[in-house]
Order: structure tokens, then sequence, then C-alpha cells
């Protein structure tokens, strides 16, 4: 018998042989078989030539990658040099630059795809993401690019003499003018491209490397027509852009024009392009696979045969897309679709239902109740039911529902994802779909369907928007749109590229609007994204939090949201005050405090409620409908899908300047909104609907979550999906208000209706009509408006909101508000103002207004709004707010508002300049810089650890040996401990919950300070032997898991959680404990780094 890791090459059997062949295969027969054909390309001069069989590779930014959705350049390469038989791939990236190219931790842990491939020639397409640094990052850039040439020439040398590849070098493409009011000009922008034009050519001159200049003639096309004709937004190519850019490019790469070609949109041609989209999308499954945090990452534990076998297959399937591009390209006879079978076979693991450490979240046995079954087996509060809309047996397309959504009909859209949680290979395209359900007969239930798309994958959010759909498909964001009037999306635009996939329900999702008209989405901590804007990239890297998006001008910025891991719940109130839901701990922080500008030191903030354990949280939403009994008004609720099936429910309230709530209870006991003993039961993004009912998704999965298994567990359920509502017996339900083909002025007028859900699509229908309609109808529904009316300043605050959606605010109408007798209106403006800031000039000296306000909640978004200006004037305005009294939300603010800030005012504080007689401002700056001390010094190592970059165990030892000499405050760490650990662990028998280990004596337990540091940055490093499953692979093939019972020199007893089984140690082959805590990686980056000393320094109490 041998111990092992499942990359040792002590194991013998079959079967793992078979699990690990993929490794084996992605080493030697893939990238060997290429080196045993390893040509010598002719010299990099233009017009250039190709060997037979050379391997080509597209680098660079969103330029190249977006060729993989179009295809023109590699069609035409392959009409050109039919006989060649080139091999092409797309490794193009958003936001990629020559020195930055952000990828996933662990990236290449089981290979690196373009090492794999091995190209003997590089296209680079680099400059674009580089140009926002205008002049000053002329010598950066240059300097960069020649780093990465060097790296390059010798990290992909290839074929058995190594032999450095051929690089082309590709000048940025210009900036097309849009004529839109909402994006950039292009005049600064194309200014800035030249100049980075230039500077790849004077690169490639240093180097003697061909290089092509596709920024003049972009340019010269743009200008001769403008208006977005050849891209979606100024930068980004649409199908036109591609073909022209493809163009160019065989005219002045390759010497050849198109007129000698088939031409676009001809037979032959169109029959090319889709074999190489479809090889493009193979392939892109493997440099770009989803899910990387359990495919390669640190929660692979139960996929480590898994995936190899899949990486083999992918490769294998784009091989043979390879051959039927030549076929086609060569005239041959092919067949309909490629032939992949003999693409090989893949990996099956056991499953791990029933296993003693899964009981928590797992019924006793895999059974599915029927729906009525289901509502027999739920309780919910007197007076009230749950009704079955639709489920999978009348309606297969729901399988898998995640969010819900009501269009200006009134009909209920559903994302469904069964394709969840990732695509496998050998399968059909991901067909993850939005389907329309209709009750047409007025009976409750649906009976009528439609898929207005079925080409997604894993679309975790989806919102209305301009006439169509915002919609995840990973890694992208799609804009869709019915054109015809037929409910089927006619109309598919890749609006935004590079979101993170890492694990696919840490993406990008969760989406609500604001009340101006700004997408709000949710992203976990397990993520790396990177996306391309026409003002500039975007990347974040094990941050996650809330993403706010101007889909009309294509901005994005993002805060976070300290203590949550994966976020899955967002939702606003009456007044704009948006409440954020964690997933994992379904901790709730009012987002105000959050959202201004960001830092890296910031803390965690006290949640609005204590959740009591009731975890994890798939959408949330606030109770507020006349179907309903008064008890149940302005109550807040989430659904909860593992610790309780159901949804608990809570009062939420004013709390100074901030919002607190509790659990409703009664006889002191939790009174949930919906509690079942159905464990297989999984509610997801409760809404109120038209109706005033309480709607709801049901996943219906036996298995929930990613690393309690594997993903290819053969029970992971694919086909089961229902729609419930939530209904009060003895009431009538809401005559349903709906939006579609309703003036501007009727829909004004909705904005009256009780019902917050009923007010937030009229808003969401007049963002989207135009301005031209809007703009004169508020402006008249305004002028009736009664000031003696009891909603008055509300209703002039949704006028302001309706206005800002198309960013036409008029300035008048905010000055009136910022001075409304509400403290909610004026509070509003504030928000909205900081918003629309580059609208308004005078918006700093209204900040300063606001900050002297008499209510404390103005002043806190006053506070908030002046983080976002980093000036000493900025600074001085929030010490103002420091001088008078500050309850605990508005303290946080403050002190978050001047430590973003603190490169501005610390040399003024420190000679005395700053705060003079305000001692209570002192006192502030004082606290900022001690706590900013302390924490820096423990910046660079927690850097190091947390670092998605691979660094060696002599550094990350060093590192936390540091961490390990450093001290915190006992008393400030077990605040923090309540507020970001209490929902998996508890110290004794104190505040928390037991779903992780005991915490009681744990520094004794793990006898050092090190082991402490450890098991918060590596949670797996050491696991509790109750937590641990042990695998055996038996000689005759069989893999089994589970719970060591008993372990002797001739047999072991593993309990699977169904049946002991008896394995003899004679016929076991290899043996591995698997370790896997539940505890999320990257808990560390999401505190400050002195709340993480402080937390050791608790921790390290607890003896």
């Amino acid at each position: 018998m041998k111990r092992f890791s499942l990359t040792s090459p002590a194991i013998q059997t079959a079967a793992i042989l078979a699990a690990l062949a993929a490794v084996v295969v992605i080493g030697s027969r893939l990238t060997g078989a290429q080196e045993a054909k390893a040509v010598q390309p002719p010299p990099a001069t233009l017009p250039l030539q190709f060997a037979k069989g050379e391997k080509i590779a597209l680098v660079g930014s969103s330029t190249a990658e977006r060729m993989n959705l179009f295809g023109h350049l590699e069609t035409m390469i392959h009409l050109k040099h039919a006989d060649k038989e080139l091999v092409i791939r797309n490794f193009g990236r958003p936001a990629d630059e020559v020195g930055i190219r952000q990828r996933s931790a662990d990236y290449t842990k089981i290979d690196d795809p373009l090492a794999a491939f091995a190209p003997d020639t590089f296209i680079c397409f680099f400059g674009f993401n580089e140009s926002f640094a205008g002049q000053g990052g002329l010598a950066k850039y240059k300097a960069d690019y020649e780093k990465f040439l060097d790296e390059y020439t010798g990290k992909y040398a290839s074929g058995a003499s190594k032999a450095a590849p051929r690089f082309v070098l590709v000048a940025p493409i210009a900036f097309e003018p849009t004529g839109s009011t909402y994006l950039p000009k292009g005049e600064t922008e194309n200014a800035n491209l030249k100049l980075y034009a230039k500077a790849t050519a004077e690169v490639a001159a240093k180097r003697k490397l061909p290089v092509v200049d596709i920024f003049e003639p972009t340019r010269a096309a743009f200008d001769s027509k403008p208006g977005m004709q050849h891209t979606i937004n100024g930068c980004h190519l649409n199908d036109s852009g591609d073909r022209l850019v493809a163009e160019h490019l065989m005219e002045a790469m390759l010497g050849s024009a198109q007129s000698s070609l088939p031409a676009a949109g001809s037979p032959n041609y169109e029959k090319l392009r889709a074999a190489v989209n479809d090889k493009s999308w193979v392939h892109s499954q493997d440099y770009r696979m989803v899910n990387g945090w359990y495919v390669y990452g640190g929660r692979r534990t139960f996929d480590k045969e898994t995936f190899p076998k899949e990486y083999s297959k992918i490769r294998a399937m784009a091989a043979v897309r390879d051959r039927y591009c030549h076929d086609i390209a060569q005239g041959k006879t092919v067949g309909a679709k490629p032939d992949d079978s003999g693409t090989g076979e893949l990996f099956v693991p056991p499953t791990r239902f029933g296993e003693p450490r899964q009981k928590y979240s797992e019924a006793e046995s895999l059974r599915y109740l029927t729906p009525d079954q289901f509502i027999k087996e739920t309780a919910v509060p007197a007076g009230l039911e749950i009704k079955l809309f639709a489920d999978e047996t009348k309606f297969p397309d729901i399988a898998k529902p995640v969010q819900l959504n009501f269009d200006n009909k009134g009909r209920l859209w559903v994302s469904c994802m069964p394709s969840y949680p990732q695509w496998k290979p050998g399968d059909p395209r991901p067909g993850d779909k939005l389907v329309i359900l209709e009750d047409t007969d007025g009976d409750g239930k649906a009976d009528k369907s439609k898929v207005f798309y079925d080409q997604l994958h894993c679309p975790t959010g989806f919102e209305f928007f301009g006439g169509g759909v915002l919609v995840v498909d990973q890694p992208r964001m799609l804009f869709l749109k019915d054109t015809d009037g037929d409910d089927k999306a006619d109309l598919v635009v890749h609006l935004m590229d590079g979101w993170a996939t890492d694990d696919t329900h840490h993406t990008c999702g969760a989406f609500e609007w604001n009340h101006g008209g700004l997408l709000h989405m949710l992203e976990g901590i397990a993520t790396s994204t990177t996306l391309e804007t026409p003002w500039g990239p975007h990347r974040s890297a094990g941050t996650g939090g809330a993403y706010v998006m101007d889909p009309r001008t294509f901005k994005i910025r993002q805060f976070a949201l300290p203590g949550q891991y994966n976020m899955w719940c967002y939702v606003f109130d009456e007044w704009g005050q948006g409440i954020a839901g964690d997933g994992t701990t379904a901790n709730h922080h009012w987002d105000t405090p959050l959202s201004g500008a960001q830092y890296g030191g910031r803390k965690g903030l006290e949640t609005v409620f204590n959740q009591e354990g009731m975890r994890p949280a798939l959408g949330s939403e606030w109770i507020v409908s006349r179907h309903f009994p008064d008890e149940l008004q302005r109550q807040f609720t989430y659904a909860c899908v593992i610790n309780m099936n159901g949804m608990p429910r809570f009062t939420v309230g004013d709390d100074g300047s901030g919002f607190r709530g509790q659990r409703i209870k009664k006889d002191g006991k939790p009174d949930d909104l919906i509690k079942s003993t159905d464990k297989h039961f999984r509610p997801a993004d409760p809404q109120i609907g038209p109706d005033g009912a309480l709607w709801f998704g049901d996943w219906a999965n036996a298995l929930i979550g990613h690393m309690q298994y594997s993903q290819r567990d053969p029970n992971r359920d694919h086909a089961r999906g229902r729609v419930y509502r939530l209904v009060a017996k003895d009431r009538p339900l809401v005559k349903p208000v709906t939006q579609f083909g309703k003036p501007a002025s009727e829909i004004l007028e909705q904005l009256r209706e009780p019902e917050w859900r009923t007010r937030y699509r009229a808003r969401r229908e007049l963002h989207d009509r135009t301005l031209d309609e809007v703009k004169p109808a508020v402006e008249k529904w305004l002028a009736g408006l009664k000031a003696d009316d009891k909603e008055h300043d509300r209703l002039r605050c949704e006028a302001m909101w309706v206005l800002a959606g198309h960013h036409a605010i008029d300035a008048k109408l905010l000055k009136d508000l910022l001075a409304a007798k509400a403290p909610q209106a004026r509070a509003a403006a504030v928000r909205v103002l900081s918003d629309q800031r580059d609208h308004f000039p005078e918006a700093p000296a209204w900040f300063k207004a606001a900050a002297a306000d008499e209510n404390e909640r103005v002043r806190l978004e006053a506070a908030r709004a002046l983080s976002l200006y980093p000036s000493s004037e900025a600074a001085a305005a929030v010490l103002e707010i420091a001088a008078k009294p500050m309850d605990k939300w508005l303290k946080y603010t403050v002190e978050s508002a001047l430590a973003a800030n603190e490169n501005v005012w610390r040399g003024e504080f420190l000679s005395g300049k700053i705060a003079k007689g305000n001692a209570a401002g002192q006192k502030v700056l004082g606290d900022i810089l001690a706590s900013s001390k302390a924490g820096n010094a423990a910046v660079p190592f927690l850097r190091t650890l947390l670092s998605q970059e691979d660094t060696s165990k002599e550094t990350r030892n060093k590192a936390m040996t540091a961490l390990t000499a450093m001290k915190g405050n006992t008393n400030k760490g077990r605040e923090v401990f309540v507020r970001a650990c209490t929902a998996c662990h508890k110290v004794g028998n104190g505040e928390g919950n037991e779903f992780g280990p005991n915490l009681h004596q744990v520094a004794t337990r793990l006898k050092d300070r090190y082991k402490l540091v450890e098991s918060v940055i590596d949670p797996n490093a050491e696991v509790d032997k109750k937590y641990l499953s042990t695998r055996i692979a038996t000689a005759d093939g069989k893999i089994f898991s589970g719970l060591v019972v008993s372990d002797s020199p001739k047999e072991v007893v593993l309990f699977d959680g169904k049946e002991k089984r008896t394995i003899k140690v004679a016929d076991i082959e290899a043996r591995e404990l698997l370790k896997q805590s539940s505890m999320p990686e990257g808990l560390a980056g999401t505190m400050a780094p002195v709340e993480f000393l402080d937390l050791m320094e608790y921790l390290a109490s607890l003896k």
C-alpha cells in the first residue's frame, strides 16, 4: 500500500493511471506530438510566410480576444493558405497589457495552455489599455514590451531544438467616434493611441520585428462614417469592425487583398467561418475554462482526476476542428459537424452524497418531493399559503432557476442554468436559458412558456435595459433584444468581457437597479476580473464586492464588502438606501458607508441584523404589498438554502444614521416566513410580483454548492426547477400595474403606487424611454405636485431619480431637494449628486453644506460623497462632521472617508495645519494613523500570502513567520471575530454557530501562533480529522471515499454515509487523505490588515 498525492508516479492501478492520463497527455501527446512535427517557420518579414502545420497564437487585449467571436482573420488566413494547414489559437484576454497579464490563482497548476500549444508565431495586439496612461506612459510601455518579448522568447521556445518563436507586432486600432453624449468623443483617445502605435513601431524596429499599423487605416475608416459602424462603444469591434481589421491585416501582414479570396458572406466563406468560430469556442474552454478554483485552484480536492482528462479532451476536440477547418478550406466534403468520437473518455467520480460531512445540507435519502409534497412539508405563518406557479414537469426549460424578474408586461422571466457548475466536454454547447412564463387565464399558474435565448453559460444575473436584456454569459455580459416582436432574441451583443469565472457561483450576478438607474451587481472573493471599457481597464483580484455599472456610458466602479465572501443579495428601500447580503454567511450590510472611496485598509462594518446562523442566502426582498396583512409590511426576508430551507424574516428600521434589524420571533422562537423540512428545497431570489404575491424559485437540488462535491458528481441534478408564490389566503391580490405601451405621463403616476416593486419597474421603464419623451413629462408632472401632499418630497425624489438615469437632472431640482423637509430626501439628493458629480462643478460646495446638516444620515451621505474628492478642502469638511456627535455608522463613514485620502492630509496633520481646535477631528486622524502604522507593517506579508502569483514555500513561510511576530488588540480582535467568523464558528458556548470547528482553546490545540496564522491564510493546511475524508483506489480500478471508521494492518473500514465498506489492505493500491476546509480561502483579504492582526491576537488568547 502506498500513500500518495495524486501526482505521484507511484500510482499503479489502471483506474488511477486512466484518471491521471490526461496530465501525461497534456505534457506529451499533445505537446510532444506537435514537437515531433516541429516546423521551421520562414524569417519574420512582411509579407509573412508560413511553414506547413505552423502554430500561430494571437495574444493581447480585447482586439484579439473578440476575434474569437467573429473569426474573420482566421477564416481569411485559412483561405489564403489552405495548403499550409495552419493551426491557430487565440489567447487574447480583456485588459491584457504587455506588462500586466492578470490570471486566476494557480492558473498554470495543471499546465500552461499556451506552453501546451507551443506556438511557432505570436501575433501581438497590445497598446489599447496602455494608452490610457498617455504620453507619460510611453517609456514604460516600450520597456515592458521588450520584457514581454524576452519572457515569451525564453518561455515558449518551441520544438526539440527550442527554437525561438516569431513575433509580429500589431499597433492598436483607432477609437471610433460614436456620436453618443454618454461615451468619449475619441479625440483624446486617438491622440494617445497614435502615440502608442508609434511606440509599437519603435519597439519593432529596435528588435528587428515586423510591425503592422492598423491605427491609421481604422481611423480613416471610422472617420469616413462615424456613429459606431464598426464598434459597440468606440473601442470594441463588432462583426463589421472585425472584418475591417482582418482585411487590413491580410493586406499589410500577408500581402493579400480580400478581393483575391472568397467574399465574406458567400456560402463557402461563412461555412468556414462557422467552423472556425466553433473551434475557437472549444479552445476558449481550455485557456479560459470556468471554475478555475476547482479545476486547478485550491478547491480541486474532489476533482484531481476529473479535469486533467477534460483538458485533454478539449484539446483533442480543438484538433478535430482544425482538421474540419482545413478540409473546408481545401474544398473537401465534410460531415455536418466535427466527429468527437475519438477525443477520449472522461472520468466519472464517485458521488459524495450521503457522506457524513454532508449531513448538514442533505436529506437522508436521494429523493425529490413533488411540489404538492413540498407544500405539505412546509410551514408558513397563519393566513398564508404557498402555491405552485410552474415546475419542470410541464416546463422543462426552467431547470435550475437562479434569478427572477418581471418585464413591462408583467410577465415572469427566469434565468436558468442547468449547465451548472460548468459545461462538460463532449456535451452540446451550453444551453442555459432566459425563459418567459405567462399565466394567460388568470388562474395563478403558468400555462405558456417561451425561451427568449438558449445559448448562455451560467447566467447568474440579468436585468431589463434599453428595450432588451443585460445578462451574464460567463465570462461575458450580453445585451439581448427582440427586434421583431416574437419574444426571441434577434440582436446579440457581447457587451463586456472579462468577468471573473474562477467560481461560477462567485461571478458577477444578483443584478439590481438603484433608483438613479445604475446597475448594481455582486461578485464573490474567489475571482479575477479583468474588464475593458472606453474609459480604461478595470481589474480586480480576490476582492469581489459590488460593481456599479452605467450601461449607457460603460463606466464601472467597484466597492468592497468586508466580511462578505460570495454576495448574492441586493435590494434598495423606498429612499434608495441599499442592503447587500452575503451568500456564504448571510451577513447583510448597509451599502452607504461602504461605497465611498476605496482603500486597502478598509475595516469591517457591523451587520444590519444578526442572521442567527441562517445561511447561505440566495436573494433578498422587502415585503411591501397591499396583498399581505399589515403585520408583514416592511419586513425583510432572504432565501436560505442550507441551514434552514426557507426564508427567515426581520424587522429593519432606522438606527440613528444607519439601520438596525432583528429576527422576528414568537414566544421566543423564530417566526419564519417559510420553513420547510424538505432539505432539498433551495429557494432563490424572492421578489414581490405585479400581483403583490411573493414569488420565488426553487433550485431543487440534493447537492448544493461547489466545494462539497466533485463538479462532476453524478448526483448533481440538472433537470428540476420550480417557481412558487407565497400568497395571503383571504386577501385580494393587487391588480397588476404594467408599463408596456403606456405614455410616460401615466407611468410617472405609477410612482405613487404603495408597492416598492411597482415603482422599481416604473422607474426602469422611464429610464428606458427616450429623454425627449421623459423630460417634458417629468417637468409637467413635477409642476403638478402639491406641496401639502404627504409624499411630496419622495415624489420629487422620484422625478430626480428618473432624470438621473438619463444624466439630465436639473440643478434647481437638486438644490430644492438638498433643502427638502424630509431628511431622507436630502440624503437621497446627496447620493444622486455624488453619482452625477462630474456634471456639477458646484457639487463640492453642496456637499460641504450637507456636511453641516442637522440630520445624521444626511451628514453621513455627505462624508461618503466628500471621500470621492482627494483634496484637503474635502478632508476639512469631513473633519467638521467629526466635530459633532457621531454614532457608530457615521463614525465608520467619516473614518473611512479620511482613511481613503490619508496621503492628502497626513503631512498637514503632522505639521499641525489641519483640524486646529477640533479635538474630536484630531483624535479621528490620530487613530487612523495609528491603525495605518500597525496595518502597514503587515501589508507586504499579507500581499505575498494572498497573491494570485506562485510564491515559493520559503517565501510564504517567511511571510507567515513575520506576521506571527506582530501584535494586535485582543478586544478589537474579538469584535472582528464576532463580525466575520461567527456565521460558522463559536467559542465554547458563546455567540456563533458550529458549522466549522469550535474555537474553544484553539491556541492550545494549535500549539503555536504560526499555526493560527496559517489556519486563516490557508484553511486547507490542517483540517480537523472529523472534517476529513479518505479516498482509496483498489487494484481492480475502483475508487471509494468516506470517513475512516477503523484502520488496521489488514483492513480499512470506510463509512460513506450510507454503509460501512471494508477494504482489504492487500487490495489497496493508493490512498489519500482529502483536505478540504469549508472556510473560504482569501478571508484575510476581506479585512483590514490591522484587523487581521487583531483577530490573530484574539485567537491567540483562547487557551
